[in-house]
């Protein structure tokens, strides 16, 4: 068994990303060579979720990752960072595209280069994803971003078939340990 066990619910943002990784740094500097990230999440910004897969990557130590939920949108590349993945019977994973925001914009006119500009970051942001999830289910390149396009939802046992998912497994927790609690 893990040695940590932090929950991360909600969106995924600065907040909680933040904080994740306030807790990942405490417990690592406090000697733990193990952690157990359980997981249900909507997704949300595609910035902390990238963050958050390369730091987990990067701790070097075994990194445990749980649905017990849903793994949704860019949760999907969190997840993905685990060295072991499991997922509850009853877990869902949603993989789709990229979008792009256009906030306190109102009803304005958007030249033709911005678009162009947006367009290419987003293709750039869902090539990145697409590598990550590529590279961490050995799917081709090819059928992940067609799996994006299309979205795609899947069960835990569709996901197991995918890559994602190494074990499903309905225990979750040790109770003899603290849960850590990070809500999105």
């Amino acid at each position: 068994m893990p040695d940590t066990q932090i929950m991360l619910t909600g969106n995924i943002n600065q907040q909680s990303i933040s904080r994740l990784m306030d807790e990942m740094t405490q417990r690592v500097g406090a000697g733990s060579r193990s952690v157990l990230l359980a997981m249900s999440t909507p997704g949300g910004e595609v910035y902390w979720g990238v963050t958050a897969y390369n730091f987990l990557r990067g701790l070097g130590i075994e990194v445990i990752t749980h649905n017990f939920g849903q793994v949704d949108s860019i949760g999907g590349a969190i997840y993905v960072s685990g060295d072991r993945r499991l997922s509850v019977t009853q877990g869902r994973f949603l993989i789709h595209s990229i979008s792009w925001n256009y906030q306190g914009m109102g009803n304005i006119a958007v030249p033709e280069k911005q678009l162009r500009d947006n367009l290419t970051q987003v293709e750039r942001e869902r090539d990145n994803l697409a590598a990550i999830l590529s590279a961490r289910t050995n799917k081709e390149m090819d059928a992940v971003r067609a799996d994006m396009t299309q979205t795609r939802i899947l069960d835990a046992q569709e996901a197991t078939e995918y890559g994602f998912v190494h074990e499903i497994n309905d225990q979750i927790f040790d109770p003899s340990q603290e849960i850590v609690n990070i809500g999105g």
